[in-house]
């Protein structure tokens, strides 16, 4: 099932994604209001994490 990414002003809907799939920040403006809205992953990447 696809997550449903909304604007944080007016909820209107942005972008669907499937779970996971945001790998960096990502910042989109809305079209009906112009509000900027970003997004980070849940989690860290597994290759951002360094080894011991």
């Amino acid at each position: 099932m696809k997550e449903e990414y909304r604007c944080a002003s007016c909820r209107a809907l942005l972008f669907r994604a499937q779970p996971g799939a945001l790998a960096g920040e990502i910042e989109v403006k809305c079209r009906r209001c112009r509000q900027i809205n970003s997004w980070r992953p849940s989690s860290p990447s597994r290759t951002a994490q360094s080894d011991p």
